[in-house]
């Protein structure tokens, strides 16, 4: 399978001040986790009712986004998943946090989606995210963190029933903020997909209207939300300046690709840009143009 449709579908299942983790609230723990068992037997189930009752409503619409991107069915892609769900019945519960109309659950053991022997699943923490609605708390999405590379000692203390101080990090923080629901994207003519290299930049891209990508030091691919038609995409690029380690530069690519499915010409660049000097400006409007000349027909 294409390592980014896996990405994409992985996304699916997994895709101000901070509240530290703790575990006494037992009430509101059961409550997010009745919300979660609803969601994932949903997907077992194949029951789109019940996953719409379980599952917050921009996250609805943000999966339907990244399913039609993909030139797929929705729902019947969301139910063709190649994961399953995680069970968090075998794993240790590590710690919960909760702020404004968000919430965290956190588990550590082997969280096993199904994809290897039982017998290769590694150590992992698993986040679990919420929202609370008008009509309750809703799962949200979750982040899955390979602890293989970790030092010792921090599985040491998980598996013994600890905590390891990385676990008041942002990352495993709930935000307190509940995200807007998007807008439905269109069928597109072609699936498309950000190459962005970022690096001393956080750079946001925005296609057709649509937020693709926010990287930050790092390079990543994105699938285009509501994909590349034919003829002009136009494009908003945002930066904002990040520290650089001294000695080191600054450096942005972007480029444009779009997936045919065919084997033989599996993808083809049709935008690519580079800045020509550094810093480059915090708001840039681009085009992506799709037509026989970048398709190179």
């Amino acid at each position: 399978m294409n390592p980014l449709r896996l990405l994409v579908l992985a996304a699916l299942i997994i895709g101000a001040g901070t509240t530290a983790l703790r575990g006494q609230d037992p009430e509101l723990r059961r409550t997010l986790e009745r919300a979660y068992g609803g969601w994932k037997q949903a997907l077992i189930a194949q029951d789109l009712t019940r996953w719409q009752q379980n599952t917050a409503t921009h996250r609805q619409m943000a999966t339907r986004n990244l399913i039609v991107s993909q030139k797929q069915e929705f729902p019947h892609a969301l139910f063709a998943i190649p994961m399953r769900p995680p069970e968090i019945a075998t794993l240790r519960f590590v710690g919960l946090a909760e702020k404004g109309n968000t919430a965290n659950l956190v588990y550590f053991g082997k969280v096993d989606l199904g994809l290897v022997d039982p017998a290769e699943v590694p150590e992992s923490l698993l986040l679990l995210k919420f929202v609370r609605e008008s009509t309750g708390w809703k799962f949200d999405t979750t982040r899955l963190f390979n602890l293989a590379g970790a030092p010792p000692s921090i599985q040491a203390t998980l598996k013994n029933g600890g905590q390891a101080n990385f676990l008041d990090d942002p990352a495993f923080a709930p935000t307190g903020d509940v995200p807007p629901v998007p807008k439905a994207c269109p069928i597109p003519d072609r699936i498309g997909v950000l190459q962005i290299a970022s690096f001393g930049y956080a750079t946001k891209a925005t296609v057709n209207g649509f937020d693709v990508a926010m990287v930050q030091d790092n390079a990543e691919e994105h699938l285009v939300i509501g994909g590349l038609k034919n003829g002009d995409n136009p494009m908003v690029v945002e930066t904002r300046q990040l520290p650089v380690p001294e000695g080191e530069q600054r450096s942005l690519e972007i480029n444009a690709v779009i997936l045919t499915g065919d084997q033989k010409r599996p993808t083809i660049e049709v935008f690519s840009w580079k800045p020509e000097k550094h810093p480059v400006p915090e708001f840039q409007k681009m085009t992506i143009f799709v037509n026989k000349i970048t398709m190179r027909e």
